[in-house]
């Protein structure tokens, strides 16, 4: 509302996300494809827009590769979130999670390096610490440097859950192939943007199995932000 004010007095505005009301009071709206609104204005991005670019990753693997050279390779990054208004990660599905990751260790021979997010309850990092820290994997211990993007550098696979549109979109930024953790809840447009990456070949549902397969990075941030500066005239 603030930015539809800002515009009817003369200032140009564009609003990032689905703004849930007309779209005319904005210059631009850059939105999600999984938004499902569209519109002479409206400029639409498969994934989230984020700051993970292939320069902040090489800055964050030099930092990290030293502190993460002692697990084994392939090394596989997991990203956890927490539960929402969606999804939900409390102890059972952090078990179910454990329960899948140690067994990858175990019949893959893959390296582990798991980072919670501030969203994540303490019951589940220590369900997760519990049963990973025994099989050889580092586990983050929410102290010290947050190394987010030092495992999204390093990895030689990424395995993310599925509650956040944001994790598995710098994911994908990556060189990594990536696997999606399922949860128990449901969310349409979480399911809509995985449908998009699924069928561009970037993501899997993680099965417990380590999966490897050629991809490429998948990042619209760039092009979004070119695209904005030449709609709006900008150098």
């Amino acid at each position: 509302a603030v930015g539809a004010a800002m515009r009817a007095r003369g200032g140009r505005v564009v609003q990032i996300q689905n703004p849930r009301m007309d779209l005319r009071k904005f210059d631009l709206v850059i939105a999600n494809r999984h938004d499902e609104i569209s519109g002479p204005n409206v400029l639409l991005s498969r994934t989230a827009l984020h700051g993970v670019s292939p320069a902040c990753l090489a800055q964050a693997r030099q930092v990290w590769a030293p502190r993460l050279a002692h697990l084994p390779r392939p090394l596989v990054s997991v990203l956890v979130g927490g539960g929402n208004g969606r999804f939900r990660l409390g102890a059972a599905e952090a078990r179910t999670l454990a329960t899948q990751l140690g067994r990858m260790i175990d019949r893959d021979g893959v390296g582990m390096a798991v980072t919670p997010s501030r969203r994540t309850s303490a019951e589940v990092r220590e369900i997760l610490s519990r049963h990973l820290t025994p099989k050889g994997a580092w586990v983050w211990d929410m102290e010290g440097d947050n190394p987010y993007l030092g495992l999204l550098a390093c990895a030689d696979a990424i395995v993310v859950t599925a509650d956040s549109v944001s994790m598995i979109s710098e994911a994908v930024a990556t060189e990594a192939p990536v696997m999606v953790a399922a949860l128990p809840g449901r969310s349409r447009r979480i399911g809509l943007f995985m449908q998009d990456l699924s069928q561009a070949g970037r993501i899997r549902m993680f099965g417990g199995r380590m999966c490897d397969w050629r991809v490429a990075p998948l990042d619209d941030t760039q092009g979004i932000a070119q695209e904005m500066r030449h709609r709006l005239n900008l150098k």
